[in-house]
Parts: structure tokens; sequence; C-alpha cells
């Protein structure tokens, strides 16, 4: 009888031990296909980022290209036209392919750098063209040029005549090889050993792709693969987008084992780990569970992160620079276009304001340069011994010269302030916060600055009558991508941020204090012992 006991005893724990194994390897296997889908959905979220980027930048290039040669009436359209041909010539000495002006018909009529300049006024034969016949801008397929030997992309847009006609087309040449620019920074996205980015043109030949060796190839891909989406085909994977504007798909490929490696090759591990475990035990069992289910949790999120920051770093980055470009594209263009006609002060103002929106753009650039060095230990600090009160006097015309009619009050010490700092860090954080404190404050608002001593510290100040800063909101505005004040505006987010950065490298510290009244007080402080240096 006890015998019996012992043996239904011995089988009920083995059938609780088999369960749990059962049960936990149930959940890992969960584990592991909720950390396949996600790797899945990132991989699709940045090719489809990827592919709108690109969209994005040919949709520029046509407006560039439209904006530049597509006036109407801008060419004959004759063939072997003179005049038309010095306009087609390559503004670089170094160019190795050329342009080519194809009329309604078809035919080539004009061409700079034709390897067989007999094709003049022969049917010009490329898949797309009858696209931009059809007046819309496109990017032919992959096929041998006409001003080079290699492979080359057309970009194609369309010309009208005088009258609003379509007079034909203006065609760029731009050789589809590894050397080329393009292909160069398509070479940088890759992913692991066998992860290539492609990018496939209409007729399925690679345009550009992170594997030199398939260009201007057709695509070792299965039809399938080339469908938007995600995709598994056997031994690989494909993530593919389309690129309305260029015709193309933007093509991740990479092999199934590598794409799943560091997930699968865990969990395999822990099943073996497992089945030994069970033999002593199912407690062990359960902890190496949790751990990896905290691990697929914790990779979700570190994903989605990513993912996010990528988003809206993209979102901002694209925004800041697109209002500058178009301001400074649209002055210099209106400029051009009626020269004669704008008298001396239309013109410098239309000059002054594209220098405006140059500027902007080169404060946006630096910034991100700035960003970077400083994360990467590299924002190198030249310092000298020097009296605070010019430096900030010097930033503060500046901005007066900026923002003409604003009244912005400065109040300085009698006695001279010495403060050892790299006077052009000083003059962008100081810059940095009078500009937004401008952004912050109505019109007819002054704004004021103020420096002071005292011991062995100096003080600067800027006083706005703006909008303010909630208590909540006062160490935020000082990270990365936080920008605005109370949600009003919308910037890089990363002036603020390299000022604290700057200033406590120099040894003081930067924050937004107490204000009487409407608006917001930001200040920082500056060591003026003599001796002291700053870091880096």
């Amino acid at each position: 009888m006890k015998q019996t006991r012992d043996r239904w005893v011995a089988a009920a724990a083995i059938a609780v031990l088999a369960l749990l194994a059962a049960i936990i390897v149930g959940l890992m296997l969960d584990a592991q296909r909720a950390g396949i889908e996600t790797r899945e959905d990132f991989r699709l979220e940045q090719v489809r980022q990827l592919a709108n980027s690109m969209d994005t930048r040919i949709q520029q290039i046509y407006r560039s290209l439209a904006a530049t040669v597509g006036a109407p009436g801008s060419w004959t359209m004759v063939p072997g036209d003179p005049a038309d041909a010095a306009k087609l010539r390559p503004t670089s000495p170094q160019a190795t392919t050329g342009n080519l002006l194809v009329d309604q018909d078809g035919v080539l009529v004009n061409g700079s750098l034709l390897r067989d300049p007999s094709l003049i006024g022969t049917r010009y034969e490329r898949d797309g063209l009858d696209l931009v016949l059809g007046g819309e801008a496109t990017l032919f397929s992959v096929a041998p040029g006409l001003t080079t030997t290699e492979s080359v992309l057309g970009v194609a847009i369309p010309l009208h005549a005088a009258d609003g006609t379509l007079a034909g087309a203006y065609i760029i040449e731009a050789e589809a090889t590894a050397g080329s620019a393009f292909s160069q920074e398509v070479a940088q996205l890759r992913a692991g050993e066998t992860g290539v980015f492609s990018f496939v043109d209409p007729q399925r030949r690679v345009a550009a792709s992170s594997d030199e060796t398939t260009l201007a190839r057709p695509v070792q891909v299965p039809a399938d693969g080339l469908r938007t989406g995600f995709h598994r085909l056997g031994r690989i994977v494909t993530a593919t987008a389309e690129v309305p504007a260029a015709r193309w798909r933007l093509v991740f490929q990479q092999s199934t084992d590598e794409f799943e490696g560091d997930v699968t090759g865990p969990v395999r591990s822990a099943l073996l780990l497992l089945l030994l475990v069970a033999v002593v035990g199912g407690g062990v069992s359960v902890v190496a569970l949790l751990r990896r289910l905290r691990a697929a949790r914790e990779e979700q999120r570190r994903l989605a992160d990513i993912s996010a920051a990528r988003e809206e770093f993209t979102s901002i980055v694209s925004h800041e620079l697109r209002t500058p470009v178009a301001g400074l594209l649209g002055f210099l263009q209106t400029t051009v276009d009626h020269w004669d006609e704008m008298a001396d002060d239309q013109r410098r103002q239309a000059v002054g304001r594209a220098q405006q929106n140059a500027e902007r753009l080169q404060h946006l650039t630096t910034e991100m340069l700035d960003t970077t060095s400083l994360e990467a230990g590299q924002l190198q600090f030249h310092t000298e011994s020097t009296d605070l009160r010019p430096a900030v006097t010097q930033a503060v015309e500046t901005i007066r010269d900026a923002h003409d009619g604003r009244d912005i009050r400065l109040e300085l010490p009698d006695e001279p302030v010495l403060v050892v700092v790299d006077l052009v860090r000083l003059h962008q954080v100081v810059t940095n916060l009078l500009d937004n404190a401008m952004k912050s404050s109505p019109f007819d608002a002054p704004v004021e600055v103020a420096v002071r001593a005292e011991g062995n510290t100096a003080t600067v100040t800027v006083r706005d009558h703006g909008s303010g800063v909630a208590p909540g909101d006062r160490e935020r505005i000082f990270e990365k991508f936080t920008s605005g004040r109370n949600g009003l505006t919308r910037g890089s987010g990363l002036g603020l941020y390299l000022a604290r950065e700057i200033i406590g490298a120099h040894g003081g510290r930067i924050w937004v204090g107490d204000t009487d009244g409407p608006g917001a007080t930001v200040a920082f402080t500056l060591p003026t012992k003599s001796g002291d240096r700053v870091r880096g």
C-alpha cells in the first residue's frame, strides 16, 4: 500500500514537474515570438521612415530643378542649338556625366558630354519617358548612359514653352556606381553580416544598395519580397516600403538565422537548461523564465524608445531645416527673377532676409554638430582671461542687430568682472538666451540683461516679459529635444541643453529663477577666480 502511494506521489511529482516545464516552455516560446514580432515591427518601421525620408528628398530635388532650369520659355528646343548646349554644360570640370534635352516627341535635341553626338535627332528610349512628357517629374530606371559608359539614373523634369504648353524634358544623368555620393550614403545602411538595404527601380534593378556588388543588376529577391510590408521567404526575411516620387521600393533583406539569431539562441539555451534543472526541481526554471520575460519587456521598451526618439528627432529637424531652406531659396529666387525691377533697398532687404534664413540654418547645424561633439567628449574650449562686461555687451549688440526695434536693456557693473572663458562659447550661450527671450516676449515688451559680481562668482541674468516657464518645466527645458515654453514654440531643443553643458564645463551653473510678475528669468554663473580652468 505504501509503495503504491509512493509511486503515486512520484508520478504526481513528475507530472507536476512536467506540467511546470511545459508551462514554462510555452511562456518562453511566447516571449520569443513577442521578441521576434517586435523586431519585425521595428525593422519595417525603420524601412518606412527611410523610404519617406528619401521620398521627401527626391521631391525637393524635383522642385529645386524646376525652379533652376524649368522656367517656361527658357529653352529653344532646337536640335543642337549652341545656346541650349551652353546651359546644359556641367558647372564642375570634374563632372563625369552630362545633361540632356528631349522634345515633346521624345527626340533627343541637345546634350552635354555626349559619348556619341550623332544621337541628337534620334528617339530617346527610357522607362518613365512617357511620364515626364505627360508633365510629371520622375526618375528613370537604371540603364546604360548616353554621357558615360556606366549605368545611370535619369532625373527628369518637364519643360514648358513660353505659352505654357509642354515643350519636352530636361534630364540629368547620374552614375549608378559604388563611387557615387548617393551610393556611398546608402552603403552606410548595413545591418549585421547579411542585412542589405536596396533601392529598387520599376524594372527591378538596384539603383542604390549597401551591397555595392548588386548595383545596376536585377535584385535577388523573390517577387513576394517586393510587396510592401514584412515577409518571411524561407531562408531570408524582407521589409519593403515604397518611394512614390521615384517609383522605387526600399527593400531590406537579411538571412532568417541572423535576423532571429540573438532572440532564438538564448531561448534554446534556456530550454536545455530547463530540462536539466527539471530533474532536481522547478524553482530555478521559474527564475530563468522571469529573467527572460524581463529581458523581453526591456527589449520591447528599448526598441519603442529608440523608435519614438527617432521619430521626434526626424520631425523636429525636418521642420526646422525646411523653414529656413524654403525662405532662403524663396528670397534668392525672387531677387534673381526680379533683379531689374527691384530698387536697391528692396534688393538689400531680400538678400538680408535670405541671409537671416541662412544664419538660422547655420545655427541649427552648429547646434547639432556641437551636441554630437559634446556627447563624444570632443567639444573643444579655448579659454582666456577677459572682462565679462564687453563679452556680454557684444552678444547683446548681435541680437539687437538681428531684432531691429526690440527693446533690450543692459545693466553692467562699474568695475571689471574678470573671468576665464571661451569667448565664442560664452557668446553662443548669451545669444541663445536672448533669442529665446525674443521669441517668448511680445514685440513691445523689453528684455533685460544684467551682469553682477559678488565674491568669487559672476552672475548673468536674462529677463523677459513673456509667457514664463511653469515650475515643473524649469529643469526639463535644459534637456535635449525639449523646446518652447508651455508648448507654445517649436525648435531643435538643443540650445538650452548646450548652454547648460557649456556653463557647466566652465565651472558654473544655469537655471530658471523666480520672477516678480509675468515672464521668465534665466541666469547663469561663472567663477571669477583667475586660476580656474575649463574642462574639455
